[in-house]
C-alpha cells in the first residue's frame, strides 16, 4: 500500500518562493523617508537595434518635494540606463530610500539590489510614488505605441501562450458556527491569470469559505463574486448588520455601477453581466433584513482578517495542481493557520 506524503504548507502559501520573498512589504520600508517608484514600459518597433522601443519612468516622493525622471531607448539597454538616471536623481536627496518596481522585472531588481537598494518587485499601495509613476507609464507606452502605428514601426507579436497546469480537484470548503451580531467579513480573490481562480470570505467570527473554479474570469471578477459569496453568507446565517471589506477598489466600482445603473448586457470593465448581476440578486436578497456596509482597505496592510482571506484564497489556488490526498490536509492545516492569526 502506497501512502502519499501531505505537501509542505510553503509549497501552498508560496512562501519560499523568490517572487513572494520580492514582493513582501515590512513596516521598515514603508516607514522610509523616500519612496521611489519605477515602471518599465516597451513597445515593438521594426527598425530599433532590440526590435522594441524600451521606456522608464521614475517617481520620487520625499520630505523636501515629489519630482519624476523618465527616458526611453531602442538600444536595449532600459535596464541600465534606468539605473543611471536613478542615481542621478537620487543625488542631494536625503534619506533612506523604498524602491517599488512592476512585476517580471527581475533584471531591474537584481540590478537595483547590486547597487544596495531596498526594492520591492511589485507596485504597492504604501508606496507613495507609485501612482504617478504608474499612470506616467501607461501615458508614454500608449504614446510610443501610436507612434510606431502612425509611422509603420508597429509589428503584430502573437501574444504568449501560458501553460495551463494539470488540475487534480477544486476545493470547496467553508465553516458556518459562529454566531451573526455586528459581523465584519474581509473578502479576497486569487487567479493564475490562466484557468485557476479562487474566491474566498473571511469573517470576524470565525467562518470562512473557499471556492475555487476553473475559470477564465478576471481578478476583478473574482473580486467581485467572493464580495457576493459573503452576501449569500450573512443572509444564511440571520445576519442584521455587517461590515464587508474588500481591498479591490475595481470591485468596489462595480457594485457602485451594480447599484445606480440598469442592468445591462455584455461586460463592464471587464466583468461579466452574470457575475453582475449575482451580486445585483444576493444584494436584493439581503438589504431588507441587513444592514451592510461595503469598505475598502489596504491589501498586505497588516489587517488580519484582510490577510487571511488573501492567504487562503492564494493557497486554494495552488491546492489545484496538488493531488488532493497530499494536499487537502496541508490546505486545511493552513486554513486553521491563518483563521488563528485573524482572531
Amino acid at each position: 500500500m502506497i501512502v502519499m506524503k501531505s505537501i509542505d504548507l510553503e509549497q501552498l502559501a508560496g512562501t519560499q518562493s523568490r517572487t513572494y520573498q520580492s514582493r513582501k512589504i515590512t513596516d521598515d520600508m514603508v516607514a522610509r523617508p523616500v519612496h521611489v517608484a519605477i515602471a518599465l514600459w516597451e513597445v515593438p518597433w521594426e527598425s530599433a537595434k532590440s526590435g522594441k522601443i524600451e521606456g522608464w519612468v521614475i517617481a520620487v516622493d520625499s520630505p523636501r518635494g515629489r519630482f519624476v525622471r523618465s527616458g526611453q531607448t531602442k538600444n536595449g539597454d532600459a535596464v541600465n540606463r534606468t539605473v543611471s538616471m536613478l542615481k542621478s536623481a537620487l543625488k542631494g536627496v536625503r534619506g533612506k530610500a523604498w524602491i517599488v518596481t512592476g512585476r517580471r522585472q527581475a533584471a531591474l531588481r537584481a540590478a537595483l539590489v547590486r547597487e544596495n537598494y531596498l526594492v520591492t518587485g511589485s507596485f504597492a499601495e504604501q508606496n507613495r510614488a507609485g501612482v504617478k509613476a504608474s499612470a506616467i507609464s501607461r501615458r508614454a507606452e500608449q504614446s510610443a505605441l501610436y507612434k510606431a502605428k502612425k509611422i509603420g514601426e508597429f509589428a503584430e507579436r502573437a501574444p504568449r501562450v501560458k501553460e495551463r497546469q494539470e488540475a487534480h480537484w477544486w476545493p470547496r470548503l467553508s465553516r458556518t458556527q459562529g454566531t451573526a451580531g455586528v459581523l465584519r467579513l474581509a473578502t479576497d480573490a486569487s487567479t493564475d491569470g490562466v484557468f485557476r481562480g479562487a474566491m474566498c470570505f473571511v469573517a470576524s467570527n470565525g467562518d470562512y469559505l473557499l471556492e475555487t473554479q476553473d475559470t477564465t474570469a478576471s481578478s476583478d471578477e473574482l473580486e467581485l463574486e467572493s464580495i457576493t459569496h459573503a452576501l449569500i453568507y450573512l443572509k444564511s446565517i440571520g445576519a442584521t448588520q455587517a461590515i464587508i471589506e474588500s481591498d479591490s477598489k475595481a470591485a468596489l466600482e462595480a457594485i457602485d455601477f451594480i447599484l445606480n445603473t440598469r442592468p445591462r448586457r455584455g461586460r463592464w470593465r471587464g466583468i461579466t453581466a452574470r457575475a453582475r448581476n449575482r451580486f445585483r440578486d444576493a444584494w436584493e436578497a439581503l438589504i431588507d433584513d441587513c444592514v451592510v456596509e461595503l469598505s475598502r482597505v489596504l491589501g498586505h496592510a497588516g489587517d488580519p482578517l484582510n490577510q487571511a482571506a488573501d492567504q487562503i484564497a492564494y493557497m486554494g489556488m495552488r491546492a489545484v495542481i496538488f493531488e488532493q490526498k497530499s494536499a487537502h490536509p496541508t490546505l486545511l492545516k493552513g486554513i486553521d493557520k491563518a483563521l488563528r492569526k485573524a482572531e
